[in-house]
């Protein structure tokens, strides 16, 4: 069940927009509410300036110079007309330059530094010359000056490194994207190779047959048309995926081949128990996927829990084939190895939905890792 905070959270996310009137709602209520308790002046005119400088700050997003300009201008404004001290403006102005940094192209954006600094000591120096109270502050020593730049630099360093990490994640999301599309690719193109390789033999018996008749019965020209079509076929077909190389990495794919493809893995010090039927009534097709999604499989064993058991199940029933692959934790201490890149699992999942099956992987309850994949086909 979602709670309401997350809920919203993401519901503000997804509008910006409304975020940011939330905020200066937000703002401009809690800044009225300390005015109404703490000042003794009833005028409008500081409500009216405290809406004239949080209102701004709603396009602090797309146009975050102009909102520093507005809430700067509007806190001048009131620094210079407020009681000395009863100015609180200098949060809003710190805000602004806190969205410049974030929103806006570096360096020029470290200009907001030397204006929200200004922004804050101007009204200072200018009330004795307009004849108005002198701040509670007795003077600007060199030390508060310093103080107040490094606040004022804090707040755009602040802006920065939220800018930094916002992009870096949007790129890294990105990255993420062509990860998967690539390797989405990458394995139907290698799913094209097999099953060109399953189908072009077909097609290559039905050319041979197809001649052989022609040959002993010559008056049936439809004969040679069919091993002429059945040659221009498989010749498209090459063509076709031509560029889709792949490296053979082992034997032809069968599970005939089962104990070849657990040579590395046994080589490597895991125990790999093999379980399946004596015959094994399955179409060419799925065999491949198969043997792909077992070698996958053992491919991440070596990978993420290098020398430990690995149990290697097959199971046919009528129409269709569960492969199961289940590995125990490592036997010893290693390093952990590098976060996956998911791609190995994205393959398998994709292969196992051709036929229209169902796939899982997850831990086991001892800390193993468990890959299982059904595949389905129409018995004829």
């Amino acid at each position: 069940m979602t709670t309401p905070l997350p809920a919203l959270r993401r519901w503000l996310t997804r509008h910006p927009r409304a975020a940011d009137l939330l905020l200066v709602c937000t703002l401009i209520v809690f800044d009225v509410l300390i005015w109404a308790d703490h000042s003794t002046d009833q005028g409008l005119l500081r409500p009216a300036l405290i809406v004239a400088q949080v209102t701004p700050l709603i396009w602090r997003r797309t146009h975050p110079w102009v909102a520093l300009a507005l809430v700067s201008a509007f806190s001048l404004i009131q620094g210079m007309t407020a009681p000395p001290d009863d100015h609180t403006g200098g949060l809003f102005v710190a805000f602004a330059g806190y969205a410049v940094a974030r929103h806006a192209r570096p360096p020029l954006s470290a200009a907001a530094i030397p204006l929200v600094a200004a922004t804050l000591l101007v009204p200072d120096l200018i009330r004795p010359w307009l004849g108005m109270p002198p701040s509670t502050d007795p003077g600007w020593s060199v030390t508060a000056l310093l103080l107040l730049l490094t606040v004022c630099a804090g707040a755009w360093s602040l802006g920065f490194a939220h800018r930094r990490t916002h992009l870096y994640a949007v790129r890294l999301r990105a990255e993420q994207e062509r990860s998967t599309r690539r390797a989405l690719a990458a394995e139907r193109a290698r799913i094209a190779r097999d099953l060109h390789d399953l189908i072009a033999h077909h097609v290559s018996v039905i050319a041979m047959q197809a001649r052989s008749t022609a040959e002993t019965l010559p008056g049936e020209p439809g004969l040679a048309v069919i091993g002429t079509s059945a040659d221009t076929a498989l010749t498209e077909m090459r063509r076709m995926v031509g560029l889709l190389t792949d490296d053979h990495d082992g034997p032809q794919p069968s599970l005939a081949h089962l104990d070849r493809l657990a040579a590395p893995a046994r080589t490597a010090g895991c125990h790999v128990e093999i379980t399946m039927p004596g015959h094994l009534d399955v179409p060419a097709a799925v065999q491949i996927t198969a043997y792909r999604i077992i070698q996958e499989a053992l491919t991440n064993v070596l990978k993420h829990a290098g020398a430990t058991t690995v149990d290697l199940t097959l199971r046919q029933a009528p129409g269709n084939l569960t492969v199961t692959v289940t590995n125990g934790p490592p036997q010893t201490a290693r390093p952990p190895a590098p976060p996956g890149s998911g791609l190995g699992l994205i393959g398998m999942r994709e292969r196992t939905a051709l036929f229209e099956g169902a796939f899982s992987a997850d831990w086991t309850p001892e800390g193993g890792w468990r890959v299982e994949a059904v595949l389905t086909w129409q018995d004829t």
